[in-house]
């Protein structure tokens, strides 16, 4: 372990390498231009160093963190993540529900975020069961920024399992008919129904829609499509979509001479409040028989669910969506509703066809049962299956003897064969 003292200029400098380790070596000013208190300082960060190696312990990082109130790590993290270009409503939902959880589960240091006490917290909330794992999910991501930094050995909130969302959502979507897609584009205006097509032919999102520009958008190209930049979606990954031919249309409407590339293709996206008059307008619900909501995200399902029904591949559906799991292409944003179940089992096959007039050709006239009992060889009975013979639809009869124009034995007992015998039942 190297370990020794040097003046630079006029002030006492540390040159060490950390015990048991043989990386690079480093070097602390003491702030002192006094031997003894340089070599006293440098006996204390010695035995620290050596003690920190040993476990005994915590490295000086995390001691220094420790100390330090969350709501200030909170500060460090948001500068980060906008330092990384995420979106504002992204930074926006972190400050609020991690600043909430500081507040009200008495989180002020590091020692005091406990699994058990956001448990506690979460015990007493009646927010929905997506809305309390999305609090979750903005804890752990704050926490796990901290383990990466050196502030904090581990993620206190890792063990903790998010609340089931199957039946327990507040808000359930629904996907819009066709019927329904048919008068909410008849009675808006050019630039929102512009907009409506839009999304249900790509599945953009409210927001994504709001970014594009008219420089994204070929109109002009043998196979129109828009290009959504990075900046816009919601993975911060670029996507290029091909334009339904009604959405040209709508679009060619909408565009201006003089528009200019940076120009927002839709300069005034529709609120909810906006989108649940025009609704109403139509004559389409906003909430259904069955609680289910109507709203502009639901365009995106209605996308998602037009696919399904027109039979593409599973894999291709999550790829338009852009999707990363394709669950939530097939359970959250296809309406098993519109997919024609009903149909699906009325192309079933048949299993009861014919089957009366089957079973009239192996019973009797008189509505016998199907089997009787006649004598065998040796003078035992056994079971017979009457048939007809030379396609005659009157029943063979049974005896005891053998039967003349029939098979038999040398005593004349008739040949059974039980394959047609079971064929007929």
């Amino acid at each position: 372990m190297i370990n020794a003292i040097y003046k630079r200029g006029r002030i006492w400098w540390w040159k060490y390498r950390p015990h048991g380790t043989h990386g690079r070596i480093r070097f602390t000013s003491l702030k002192t231009t006094d031997r003894r208190v340089a070599e006293k300082k440098q006996a204390e960060l010695a035995a620290e160093s050596q003690q920190e190696a040993a476990g005994i312990i915590a490295p000086k990082p995390l001691r220094d963190a420790a100390q330090r109130k969350l709501s200030d790590h909170l500060q460090d993290y948001l500068a980060d993540v906008v330092a990384r270009r995420r979106s504002e409503k992204h930074i926006d939902n972190i400050r609020h529900r991690v600043g909430v959880l500081i507040d009200e589960c008495r989180w002020d240091v590091t020692r005091d975020v406990t699994a058990d006490s956001f448990q506690e917290w979460r015990q007493q909330q009646r927010l929905s069961a997506k809305t309390l794992n999305d609090y979750l999910e903005a804890a752990r991501c704050f926490l796990n920024w901290m383990v990466r930094h050196g502030r904090l050995v581990a993620n206190p909130l890792s063990a903790v399992e998010k609340v089931k969302t199957v039946g327990r959502e507040t808000r359930v979507r629904r996907a819009f008919t066709e019927e329904e897609m048919r008068r909410l584009i008849g009675f808006v205006p050019n630039d929102r129904r512009a907009i409506y097509l839009t999304a249900v032919y790509t599945g953009l999102r409210h927001s994504e829609l709001r970014g594009l520009q008219w420089g994204d958008i070929c109109l002009d190209a043998p196979n129109p499509f828009v290009r959504v930049r990075a900046a816009t979606t919601k993975n911060g990954k670029p996507v290029v979509m091909c334009l339904h031919d009604d959405v040209v249309k709508a679009l060619r409407v909408l565009r201006l001479p003089d528009a200019a590339p940076v120009e927002p293709v839709f300069p005034h996206m529709p609120r909810i409040e906006r989108f649940r008059r025009d609704l109403k307008k139509a004559g389409i619900a906003y909430v259904d028989e069955r609680g289910r909501v109507g709203d502009f995200h639901s365009l995106r399902k209605t996308f998602c669910t037009n696919l399904a029904r027109a039979g593409v591949a599973s894999r291709v559906a999550m790829s338009l969506m852009r999707h990363s799991d394709r669950r939530l292409t097939d359970e959250v944003y296809t309406d098993e509703n519109l997919l024609g179940t009903g149909k699906a089992i009325e192309a079933l096959p048949s299993y009861t066809t014919g089957l009366s007039h089957r079973l009239s050709q192996i019973s009797d006239a008189g509505g016998h049962g199907v089997a009787r009992r006649v004598a065998g060889n040796n003078g035992d009975d056994v079971e017979e299956t009457p048939v007809n013979i030379d396609e005659s639809r009157d029943l063979a009869p049974s005896g005891a003897s053998g039967r003349e124009g029939q098979n038999g034995g040398s005593d004349g007992a008739r040949t059974r064969n039980l394959c047609r015998d079971r064929a007929a039942l």
